[in-house]
């Protein structure tokens, strides 16, 4: 006679769970889903996901992204030199 049980473990618990893993059991666990991940789509779905961000902003150019990203991080840092002078 068997016997079945489901036990239903909230996500965040299973990935603690996972964390508290010894280092040596982790590739272990690794390999074991690694077996199920389905590259392809995985794959496709990247390369989909990729077009659409390129269709959706192929009117912004380069330069404008870089200036962005530059003025961007020029306000992060400032801000951060603030926080750290007020310590």
């Amino acid at each position: 006679m068997s016997t079945i049980v489901n036990v239903a473990v909230p996500f965040d618990r299973l990935v603690n769970a996972i964390r508290d893993l010894p280092p040596d059991e982790k590739p272990a666990l690794w390999r074991l889903f690694d077996q199920d991940i389905d590259r392809a789509t995985i794959a496709e779905r990247f390369a989909a996901a990729l077009k659409d961000i390129r269709s959706t902003y192929s009117n912004v150019s380069e330069d404008e992204v870089m200036a962005e990203a530059l003025q961007t991080t020029h306000e992060a840092r400032k801000l951060r030199r603030n926080v750290k002078n007020r310590s």
